[in-house]
């Protein structure tokens, strides 16, 4: 449906020099446009629309589709090569309750162990959305190794 980008807490935080550097970069493009493929990956596999005859590599011949194909998405670019800065997560966040979303899914988690919720900005806006009546998805995180109940257990409220 549609997409914005947001880059002022980045701004805020790294200064004109270090924007300039980063959004000459291929991956960061100075718009919602999504050079490492992670968001347009995480997107299709919630509303991917059926492909017929796809493989991967000769393996797992067959169609595919994603948990939604008929869903509307709306996407809301807040984190680049050098990070997420909460200013932009929780600007996207307001953009997405204003909007009228039914879900916010975040393809981002925490690092591991978890900090306070009170000073987080995926929780903070997590909150806010989930009191509005919009469900709140989250990954569990990109620590390497085996998940743990431990690591994989988020304590923020109102995220599943």
């Amino acid at each position: 449906i549609g997409a914005r980008y947001y880059f002022s807490g980045f701004e805020a935080e790294e200064g004109a020099h270090t924007i300039k550097h980063d959004l000459d970069k291929p991956q960061n493009h100075n718009s919602v446009r999504d050079a490492s493929g992670h968001g347009s990956h995480t997107a299709s596999i919630a509303a991917g629309r059926y492909v017929w005859n796809m493989n991967f590599n000769g393996l797992g011949a067959g169609g595919a589709r994603g948990g939604a194909p008929l869903a509307r998405i709306a996407v809301y670019k807040s984190c680049w090569d050098s990070g997420c800065y909460d200013a932009d997560l929780l600007a996207a966040f307001d953009d997405a309750m204003k909007d009228g979303v039914d879900i916010v899914s975040l393809s981002l988690g925490p690092n591991y162990p978890q900090g306070d919720y009170f000073l987080d900005a995926i929780s903070i806006g997590s909150f806010h959305a989930v009191t509005h009546g919009i469900a709140v998805v989250t990954s569990v995180g990109n620590e390497v190794g085996c998940p743990t109940k431990e690591k994989t257990q988020t304590k923020k409220p109102g995220i599943s």
